[in-house]
């Protein structure tokens, strides 16, 4: 198996919308196509991948290291014994005279290229992604229904607590039970937020995003009255590296604290571990295997973890999409986080994959199937009209 040609562009998010940090109305994401000599019913086996939402595309990155770098490598440096591109080599590949650390933007180049050649190596071997994760680990427990989550009540121009309201109702009516909105570290703004988030999906369903802007005493103050409130866990409630900030803020919590979206290594998330105050028994990781070098890096991400006494089941990736999913029943992690409307690219799961009371049933589409989610597909096949 071998690599015939690479695709890469980044494709414009642009929506009008913003958290409590940044704004989304001119985001970006990357989409890569990897083709392959292998053949299936005399089609050509190609490898997709597509960016998690909220750090821009890689796409310098991407052309002017880590790409001709793959390309230019021979061919057996990138297979395992069976012939097939292994993922992992070729993630190593990439990554030759890489300073070790400040790991920045590029975990999420390399993270892409892995995971449009995991989608490739589960589609020569005619199985999903999913599957062949758990084989790889010797597991024969785990299954295609996992849990999912909404993500969604983004601050948009001109809207409302009824518009909130409505939003997520919608996200409820799309089969979640447990839906994330956004707010904005301010008393007490927040309050009537969430207040008004709780009228719909009533306690314990609604978690918080505070998108990493709160700190010190004020910061406590907001999280002792938000946690007062029946809600499920608080995301992010400070800078991602401050993990002694973090562990000030977390002993204000009265509920769990889920973090890590915006660490990108092993290292990162070590520190956060040791030094961040979390409570392994209850408390959530979302590291991102998209922005943070891929699924090597990830397994060993999950084996520190454990051996510090954290189960599998309080990792909830960040965003991620089709690919996190696959991951999540792979792995057997806790939940898939997904934005409600389907209509949008990079929203809802597969075409054909309803959530059903907050869960999902993957289908049985080999790689990861994006060839099952027709509006995303056109994103990733563009390089098929030029």
């Amino acid at each position: 198996m071998r690599i015939t040609a690479i695709h890469e562009t980044t494709v414009p998010i642009a929506s009008a919308m913003r958290n409590a940090s940044i704004a989304f109305d001119a985001m970006t994401a990357s989409a890569l196509a990897i083709e392959t000599d292998c053949r299936i019913d005399g089609d050509p086996v190609v490898g997709y991948a597509f960016d998690s939402i909220g750090r821009y595309g890689k796409g310098a990155l991407l052309r002017e290291r880590f790409l001709p770098r793959l390309l230019a490598a021979d061919a057996a440096s990138l297979q395992d014994a069976s012939g097939l591109i292994d993922p992992t080599r070729a993630a190593q590949v990439c990554m030759q005279n890489e300073k070790a650390g400040g790991h920045g933007e590029r975990p999420g180049a390399i993270a892409l290229i892995e995971a449009a050649l995991w989608d490739a190596r589960a589609k020569a071997m005619g199985q999903a992604l999913w599957r062949v994760l758990a084989s790889d680990e010797g597991s024969t427990a785990r299954t295609p229904t996992i849990a999912t989550y909404g993500s969604c009540g983004h601050f948009r121009p001109g809207e409302s607590l009824d518009g909130l309201k409505a939003e997520v109702n919608r996200a409820l009516e799309a089969g979640f039970r447990l839906v994330k909105i956004k707010v904005g570290g301010v008393l007490p703004d927040d309050l009537h937020r969430i207040e008004a988030a709780l009228a719909v999906t009533g306690a314990g369903c609604l978690a918080v995003d505070v998108n990493g802007v709160l700190e010190g005493s004020s910061g406590e103050a907001w999280l002792r009255a938000a946690s007062a409130l029946p809600i499920a866990f608080v995301e992010e409630p400070s800078s991602a590296l401050d993990y002694a900030g973090l562990a000030a803020l977390r002993e204000a919590s009265r509920v769990p604290v889920a973090t890590g979206e915006n660490l990108f290594s092993l290292d990162d998330t070590r520190n956060l571990m040791r030094h961040g105050g979390l409570r392994a028994g209850s408390d959530l990781i979302q590291v991102d295997p998209l922005l943070a070098y891929g699924v090597a890096e990830y397994r060993r991400i999950l084996a520190f973890a454990e051996s510090q006494g954290w189960h599998r089941g309080q990792f909830w990736p960040h965003a991620g999409h089709l690919y996190a999913a696959q991951l999540v029943a792979g792995f057997g992690l806790g939940s898939a986080e997904a934005a409600p409307d389907a209509s949008l690219a990079w929203g809802g799961y597969w075409d054909d994959c309803p959530v059903v009371d907050g869960r999902i049933t993957l289908p049985e589409l080999p790689g990861v199937g994006f060839e099952g989610k027709r509006n995303l597909l056109a994103a990733l096949q563009w390089w098929r009209s030029r």
